[in-house]
C-alpha cells in the first residue's frame, strides 16, 4: 500500500495525457483509474517492493496495468512480465532509487 494518490501520480508521471503504455508494453487508460473491473487500470506499483526494504517514495515507484503488476508482485531483482524479462537497478548515487531494465539476453 502507498501512501500516494493514483490520480496524482498519473498526473505527475503522465500529464494530461489519456492512454500510455506501461513498462512492460500494456496499454492504460486513465479512465479506467478507479475502475476495477476494467483490464486498462492503472496500478501503483514499488520497483523494489515494501516487503523486501523498498521505500514508499517516487524514485521507488512506476505506475503500470494490474496484469503487469500481478506478474511482478513482489519479485526483485528480477521477474517475467508481459512475456519479457525485467530487472530493477539502482540509480547510480542513491539507495533508494531505481529504474527497471529490459534484459536483452
Amino acid at each position: 500500500m502507498s501512501k500516494y494518490n493514483l490520480k496524482e501520480l498519473w498526473e505527475h508521471f503522465y500529464g494530461c495525457k489519456v492512454e500510455v503504455k506501461d513498462y512492460s508494453g500494456r496499454i492504460m487508460y486513465k479512465s479506467a483509474l478507479s475502475d476495477s473491473k476494467n483490464p486498462y487500470q492503472p496500478t501503483i506499483e514499488h520497483i523494489r517492493p515494501l516487503s523486501k526494504g523498498g521505500s514508499d517514495v517516487l524514485e521507488n515507484i512506476v505506475i503500470c496495468r494490474r496484469d503487469t503488476n500481478e506478474e511482478k508482485a513482489d519479485k526483485f531483482p528480477a521477474w517475467i512480465a508481459n512475456k519479457k524479462r525485467w530487472h530493477a537497478v539502482r540509480k547510480k548515487g542513491s539507495r533508494i532509487a531505481y529504474i527497471i531494465e529490459k534484459d536483452e539476453s
